[in-house]
This record gives structure tokens, C-alpha cells and sequence, in this order.
């Protein structure tokens, strides 16, 4: 996919419903991989609406269609507070979090989910010189993303359930 010809943007009210469908499809998938990740009903409609409402919901698109969603926060992460088994590369509250990465079905091995990370970068970089992420122990697509985009990892939190974390300075 030729990043020139998509779109990063906030996600707008009008992008629920797809967001919504787009989620419930990395649900079904990671329960077919056999992954305990988001399989109690989280994330869900309340949780985009509240994504969009408070400025963290971001969509990659092609044209009107929406590829990628994820949210990409700036007030900091509690649940990275408590750190385990390692450390942070930056002792600050300089960060920026990326949640809730999701690919459009027919978009899955596409390099979708690296083309919505590098753009998280490039708008947080603006402001923070690093960002965070977390994911479930047995999301290896997810782990091998984000170590594959120089990202380290540093320990585990409680999101959840216990993730790993990494992080990558900008």
C-alpha cells in the first residue's frame, strides 16, 4: 500500500459504526488465534465514542474508507505508573499512548497496522519525544510489529490484563 494515498485523521461520530465493525473483526480474529485479548466486551461503541469525544481517535483512510483505527493519547497512561520486571527509556510524563490498534478484515498482512504506527509517530513527535504501547503476552503480530518498528521493550503493567510494554524514543 502506497502511503501517499492515505488519509491519517481524527476519527469523526460519523466513523462509529465502521469502527465498531472493524474492532468486532480483530475481536473474532483474536479469538481464532486463540488470544484472551479483548474478549470481555472491551473495546466497545461507549469506548470509541468516548475516543472521539476527547480527541484521541485516529483513522487511516483510502478514499472514504477506513482502514486502520486506533487511539492515540496524550494525557499519559495510569496503568504505565506501575511498571514491572524493567524500565521505562524516559523517566518522564513526555509520552504519548497508542491503544486499540485495528485493521479493516480484508486489510490483515497488508502493512496497515505499521502505516498507522509510523503516522502516531510522526504527529506525536511534534510534541513528545516518546511513545508507548502495549499489548497481550500472546499477541505475537503485535510484538513483532512494534519490536520490527525499533520499539523496546521494557517491562509489563495491568491493562486489562498484563501487557507487555515497550516504548520508543522520537
Amino acid at each position: 500500500m502506497n502511503r501517499e494515498t492515505l488519509v491519517w485523521r481524527l476519527a469523526e461520530k460519523k466513523d462509529v459504526d465502521k469502527i465498531v465493525e472493524i474492532i468486532a473483526g480483530a475481536v473474532k480474529r483474536l479469538a481464532q488465534a486463540g488470544i484472551n485479548q479483548w474478549q470481555n466486551g472491551y473495546p466497545n461503541r461507549e469506548v470509541v465514542i468516548a475516543d472521539i469525544e476527547k480527541g484521541f481517535g485516529r483513522v487511516v483512510c483510502k478514499g472514504d474508507e477506513i482502514l486502520i483505527y486506533g487511539a492515540l493519547v496524550y494525557s499519559g497512561e495510569k496503568a504505565y505508573d506501575d511498571l514491572k520486571g524493567g524500565e521505562w527509556l524516559m523517566d518522564t510524563q513526555d509520552y504519548a499512548t497508542i491503544h486499540r490498534v485495528c485493521v479493516v478484515n480484508n486489510g490483515v498482512g497488508k502493512g496497515y497496522g505499521k502505516i498507522f504506527m509510523t503516522f502516531a509517530e510522526e504527529e506525536v513527535k511534534k510534541t513528545f519525544r516518546s511513545i508507548r504501547i502495549d499489548t497481550h503476552p500472546d499477541n505475537k503480530i503485535m510484538q513483532s510489529m512494534v519490536e520490527s518498528l525499533n520499539y523496546s521493550y521494557c517491562g509489563t503493567v495491568m491493562y486489562e490484563s498484563l501487557r507487555l510494554a515497550y516504548e520508543k524514543l522520537l
